[in-house]
């Protein structure tokens, strides 16, 4: 037999090509998990972002809690790559026991001396996964929530 005779025989015996065969059929999987694993990274990331915003605009609005523009311009500079998240911020005050909140202030809840103002910042963003998975929505709404209060 000549040298490429024998060369093919050996790439043909039946182990050759049977790692190759079994990369090929696991290859579909393996990506789909990779994918996965990407997505669900970026909605864990996109999430503690849009937490991290709401506590910074809360803690601006410590500074200065009648100023709703600033905490809310303050939640969107901590999360500048999150392009579609919104804030929404409000104040107002409360007894020390949670009880009797008034936004604004607009009315004085009736607990005396132990008044409190707070602060509330709320976000929230769209998160689109790269695929779409069975059970899992093809668009997610991500929130975040941060209530601190400011003192008398």
């Amino acid at each position: 037999m000549s040298g490429r005779m024998r060369a093919w025989c050996r790439w043909t015996d039946g182990e050759a090509g049977s790692s190759l065969i079994e990369v090929a059929a696991a290859l579909p999987f393996l990506l789909l998990m990779l994918v996965g694993a990407v997505d669900f990274g970026q909605a864990y990331y996109v999430g503690i972002e849009v937490g991290s915003a709401a506590a910074a605009g809360a803690a601006y609005g410590v500074t200065k809690f009648t100023d709703t523009a600033g905490m809310q311009t303050a939640a969107k500079l901590d999360a500048t790559d999150i392009l579609n998240m919104t804030a929404q911020a409000a104040w107002g005050c409360e007894c020390s026991d949670g009880t009797g909140a008034s936004v604004s202030c607009a009315s004085i809840p009736a607990c005396g001396i132990n008044l409190v103002n707070y602060v509330d910042v709320s976000t929230s963003a769209n998160f689109t996964p790269l695929l779409i998975y069975p059970g899992v929505p093809s668009m997610m709404i991500l929130t975040g929530h941060s209530r601190m209060r400011v003192g008398p």
